[in-house]
């Protein structure tokens, strides 16, 4: 038997109210602007400049001075820049910018359509800016920044950690638990979360392992980095590769929409990097998720960006990794006797990727047997349902509208 499970941000937000969403991405992020951050306080001045927030010129134009206060800051105040600054003038610039910080951040707060803006609906007007002003102009940098903001929200806040008590009890573990005592079955897990809580539940039962990959991509592994280098600057020694033949995991993960844990060098294609091989190898070493972009030291010096695709209509996958990706998604659905949906809503900024599956599985020689789909909205049933029965068109669905949980994994033992 194969089963295909097919993971949304719900599966993630069943851990905890704290990790952040596409709904609330922003109001979860506002808390952690500071002066001392700044890859979050840029991205959110040239987000403001791009107009990608709902209209509110008072916000806007905080935002904006924000940002222009910022880039003062950081050109006269820094010694290397003018050493003719006196440490009287460094104060005052300095007390200038956290005063417009703390006033954009309450007028923020006080927006409530602002404090909710969608991240998708963000990143679709910042798409729609580019279009309008050509390349080269701020919005490519909103675009970057605000990717590093998305890595930045999450290990900030240290999720890791942070999350540890309620991931130690999410329904992750009890799924791994039933994937673990199944026999003569074959799981892939398809997740368009960029977070790493499947991967890391799945590692604790050695269901999945971090040098096997993710699909049939070949990957690149290179060590921690040396133990003199700072635990921020962001470099990797590229010297030290695994050489180790990787171990076969029980089941596969692909991630159609990129991960927290993989670094792209764009004049090194296949520069895919995760760190070590343990229970935390597929987090990115914590605290080199600055702006601008991480550096290999030395010679080599090629950026390092995540990789990740931002959640707006037009979806930028020209990695060779999501080629390759989208024909092991294609392999696992044509084959597929079972589907489960675990909190994904088929949101109007993956419409391509319901086209891509509607084609896939126009293509069987026979019908998906049971489509499972775990939810948890009171109207669930009644928009969610015929959503999933136009793309999979499966025998029998099965609703489960009581959120990803341990009862629900019992549901599913009795319907597998």
């Amino acid at each position: 038997m194969k089963i295909v499970y097919i993971f949304g941000a719900g599966a993630s937000a069943s851990i905890n109210e704290r990790v952040p969403v596409m709904a609330n991405f922003f109001e979860k992020a506002i808390d952690l602007l500071d002066e001392s951050n700044k890859s979050f306080l840029l991205a959110f001045a040239f987000t403001e400049e791009a107009r990608a927030f709902p209209q509110n010129f008072e916000v806007e134009n905080l935002g904006i001075k924000m940002g222009a206060i910022e880039r003062l800051n950081e050109q006269f105040v820094n010694p290397r820049n003018n050493p003719e600054m006196t440490e009287q003038q460094s104060s005052l610039l300095n007390k200038e910018l956290i005063e417009i910080i703390n006033n954009y951040k309450a007028a923020f707060k006080s927006d409530s359509k602002r404090r909710m803006a969608n991240l998708e609906d963000v990143f679709s007007k910042v798409e729609a800016y580019m279009e309008k002003k050509g390349k080269n102009t701020a919005a490519d940098q909103t675009h970057a920044r605000l990717q590093y903001m998305i890595n930045g929200l999450f290990y900030h806040l240290d999720l890791d950690k942070d999350l540890q008590k309620s991931f130690s009890n999410a329904a992750h573990h009890t799924l791994s638990e039933f994937v673990a005592s199944t026999d003569n079955v074959e799981h892939t897990f398809i997740s368009f979360n960029y977070d790493l809580w499947l991967e890391k539940a799945l590692y604790q039962k050695k269901l999945w392992l971090p040098r096997d990959g993710y699909g049939s991509y070949n990957f690149e592994y290179y060590s921690r980095p040396e133990e003199d280098i700072e635990c921020g600057s962001g470099n990797v020694n590229i010297a030290n590769k695994f050489t180790e033949k990787p171990q076969k995991s029980k089941v596969n993960v692909l991630k159609p929409h990129g991960s927290l844990s993989w670094r792209f060098g764009k004049n090194h294609e296949n520069g895919i990097i995760i760190l070590e091989n343990g229970e935390n190898s597929i987090v990115a070493y914590n605290k080199t998720w600055n702006y601008p972009p991480l550096h290999f030291p030395k010679n080599t010096e090629i950026n390092l960006i995540p990789l990740i695709v931002p959640p707006a209509p037009n979806k930028i996958r020209s990695h060779p990794l999501f080629r390759k990706t989208d024909k092991d998604v294609s392999n696992a659905l044509l084959h597929a006797d079972a589907v489960v949906i675990v909190g994904w809503s088929m949101p109007l900024t993956d419409r391509y990727q319901q086209d891509i599956i509607l084609n896939i599985l126009s293509n069987r020689e026979e019908q998906i047997k049971k489509l499972i789909v775990c939810d948890k909205r009171e109207s669930g049933g009644d928009l969610l349902l015929p959503k999933f029965e136009s793309i999979f068109r499966a025998r029998e669905i099965k609703p489960w509208l009581g959120g990803f949980n341990s009862e629900f994994v019992d549901f599913l033992k009795k319907e597998v």
